[in-house]
């Protein structure tokens, strides 16, 4: 069914974003579509002494039943209408519409089938021209010194790590174990917090631990006093003095490999000439890909700016409890929690979820922008570019394209598209100034 006939649609917008859309379908409409549901119901049924097709009215709805019928009606009427009661009232979907309150009698000639379909949708915005965004573009250039930090960094990559033997810990060396923090000797804790491996001199901690833990041997447990920061994120514990108590339960030292043809051999090069020059080549792919993205970042940044958009607060609220429980299960995933998390970062939870909100309100708001201008300038997307996209997310993740394919939505992987096609747009139409790094 193409199109329904609408008797009455009514629209209440509220402040968070949400429309609430009251939808009546004529009688007519329900009339017709009762008769044609029974009337291919009656095409399909074998009954002794009638034709298919041909089957009286009540005996079709004796044998299917009426609610089955009016189930029918319903299925196909509800969606058809909700969609032209959007188109009608100029209203696009954010997120898909939560339906209830659905009423009407498939077989009562007069009475209409009426509903309530609540959904956040997209705020009205004004663009205003966003040709010749200015960007600037940094000038790629790879020097010697560039290829030693990479050759560096590929060095580091492949250090193993040994156990330390006939020494304490020292700078450098690679160490986990657990931590209690104790105040006027209460322990904070129930159990000692795990300490996930961190490099000695760069654990990141606060307060800092690590100039205590120098020399300290496999298995012992240091005791040390810090005071805490004055303007730690944990109010109970700004400013107080508190008693470490760490044990190492792991020491391990990182051995660098030499850089020497043998080393170039085993990254898959012939000498150390050669991987100088695939590294060359391999920096200067990464900048151009950067200074790609530098563009792209800026007149995205520039059009979204220009751009004031009131963004939905109920999507906002969804989509920062989602990040909330993905990160959640990542830290579970981890061995972890949200409450080692929160101490490692020094953040409440309260202070964590203005974060991830703050976030949230201006991926948003680029995403309406782009958005909108995808839809001023009627850029779409083909289904071989979605195929070629879940192709290459399969390439990225190592796993089966079906896989991928039923863990990532089709509309996301369309929004996607289109918003980086709307990049594209913005990017083919700025102003672009080179500079040097």
């Amino acid at each position: 069914m193409s199109t329904v006939e609408l008797s009455n649609v009514t629209v209440e917008r509220s402040e968070d974003g949400l429309a609430t859309l009251q939808v009546e379908v004529a009688p007519e409409t329900i009339r017709v579509t009762r008769e044609r549901i029974i009337k291919e119901y009656s095409r399909r049924m074998r009954v002794p002494g009638f034709r298919p097709g041909h089957i009286p009215t009540n005996i079709v709805r004796r044998n299917v039943g009426d609610e089955a019928i009016a189930q029918a009606v319903s299925d196909e009427l509800v969606p058809v209408a909700y969609q032209q009661a959007l188109q009608q009232s100029d209203l696009l979907p954010m997120e898909r519409a939560e339906v209830d309150q659905l009423t009407f009698d498939a077989f009562e000639g007069d009475k209409p089938l009426q509903f309530t379909a609540r959904v956040v949708v997209r705020p009205a915005m004004e663009l205003s021209e966003l040709k010749g965004l200015s960007a600037t573009r940094p000038v790629v250039e790879t020097t010697d010194a560039d290829v030693d930090e990479a050759l560096e960094q590929l060095r580091t990559e492949h250090t193993r790590l040994q156990d330390v033997e006939g020494r304490g810990a020292q700078e450098g060396d690679v160490i986990s174990g657990t931590l209690q923090v104790y105040l006027d000797g209460t322990p904070r804790h129930e159990e000692p917090v795990r300490l996930r491996p961190f490099l000695l001199g760069e654990s990141g901690s606060v307060p800092r631990i690590d100039e205590h833990l120098i020399g300290a041997e496999l298995n012992e447990e240091r005791r040390f006093n810090i005071t805490y920061p004055s303007d730690f994120q944990d109010a109970e514990l700004a400013g107080q003095i508190a008693e470490f108590a760490v044990t190492i339960n792991a020491l391990k030292e990182r051995v660098l490999p030499e850089i020497d043809d043998a080393f170039a051999q085993s990254v898959g090069t012939e000498d150390v000439s050669t991987l100088r020059e695939r590294l060359s080549e391999f920096v200067t792919q990464n900048r151009e890909r950067e200074a790609r993205e530098t563009v792209r970042t800026q007149v995205t940044q520039a059009a979204t700016d220009a751009t004031p958009v009131e963004v939905p607060a109920r999507l906002v609220a969804t989509r920062t409890q989602m990040r909330l429980t993905n990160l959640e299960h990542e830290l579970t995933h981890r061995q972890s929690s949200l409450e080692q998390y929160l101490q490692e970062t020094g953040k409440t939870r309260e202070e964590l979820e203005a974060d991830l909100t703050s976030e949230v309100e201006v991926e948003l708001h680029r995403e309406l922008v782009l958005d909108e201008i995808a839809r001023r300038e009627n850029l779409e997307t083909s289904n071989e570019e979605i195929e070629a996209y879940y192709r290459t997310l399969a390439n990225m993740l190592e796993q089966p394209i079906e896989k991928v394919v039923e863990e990532f939505d089709v509309n996301g992987v369309r929004a996607s598209i289109i918003r980086r096609k709307a990049v594209d747009f913005l990017v083919e139409h700025a102003d672009i100034t080179e500079e040097a790094r």
